[in-house]
């Protein structure tokens, strides 16, 4: 990183009282060369002395590195082993040992895709099997406005293209040319406002404890340094229940893989088994 890009960052960090040097270099780099695109600056000098008198390019700057894509059921191989193998284990376990709920936390939800996606194969388990066990998803996302969106549950059509038509008949209501999540899986979704770079926490507040089954931090890690990215898997293997799983991007399954704490359960997932090994300071 050369001193001009770092004193663009440097005045980027100013403006927004935030420090971004956490980010991915690389990450860093295209965010700011879109931005002088952007703007039509054509060099780093020339975008140094904007960004510096306009506090407003920086907070743009900022957003712009906040990625709020999301699909319903995104990585199709992943929510297969969801459906077929984890959820179902875990409905017995939960059923033999009279527990109370099974606990999924999504971290980094965005507009909520993924924990819907979760918690309707959850409910359609609980359905087969007489509902004996209850479960709560705990969604988070640094994004309030994105997290709104998620409370209301309301998608165009097209955002539930992926979605099986036995689902959207199941568990969408149509209305006009969007569609709205049924109400008995919104109840069953907590969203709240969490910084997964907060220090002072190893969970969500509104989860109380962790403890979570499952922790599903899908394409959020690539966008950090490198020790950044062992920070955040730390805290997430401290907030799963012992032999919980954790479910990354297919970008961060190498990064998972060269963890200790954590074991794949199928080579061509980001699914992995959480183990007692991994340094916990």
């Amino acid at each position: 990183m050369n001193s001009e890009v770092k004193r663009i960052l440097e005045a980027v960090s100013g403006c927004i009282g935030r420090n971004i040097f956490i980010y991915d270099e690389s990450f860093l780099l295209k965010s700011l060369a879109r931005r002088l695109t952007k703007n039509a600056i054509e060099n780093m000098s020339a975008y140094l002395d904007f960004v510096t008198d306009n506090s407003a390019e920086g907070a743009e700057f900022f957003r712009s590195l906040n990625i709020t894509y999301s699909e319903f059921f995104r990585d199709p191989l992943a929510f297969a082993l969801l459906e077929k193998m984890i959820l179902p284990g875990l409905f017995q376990k939960m059923d033999k040992s009279c527990g109370t709920e099974t606990r999924i936390w999504s971290c980094g939800c965005s507009a909520g895709q993924e924990p819907y996606s979760v918690a309707i194969l959850l409910d359609e388990l609980a359905g087969r099997i007489g509902d004996r066990c209850g479960f709560r998803v705990f969604a988070t996302d640094s994004d309030e406005p994105e997290l709104e969106l998620g409370r209301r549950g309301m998608y165009q059509a097209a955002m539930i293209e992926n979605v099986k038509f036995k689902h959207i008949s199941n568990y969408f209501v149509q209305e006009g040319e969007s569609y709205l999540i049924d109400a008995k899986l919104r109840d069953r979704i907590d969203f709240s406002v969490y910084d997964i770079l907060d220090e002072l926490s190893s969970s969500p507040p509104s989860s109380v404890y962790g403890d979570f089954d499952i922790v599903i931090c899908s394409n959020l890690m690539i966008y950090y340094r490198e020790d950044i990215r062992d920070f955040i898997l730390n805290k997430l293997h401290r907030s799963l229940a012992p032999n919980g799983f954790l479910i990354t991007g297919d970008a961060e399954a190498a990064m998972v893989r060269r963890s200790e704490g954590f074991e794949a359960i199928a080579t061509p997932c980001a699914v992995f088994h959480r183990t007692d090994r991994r340094n916990q300071s």
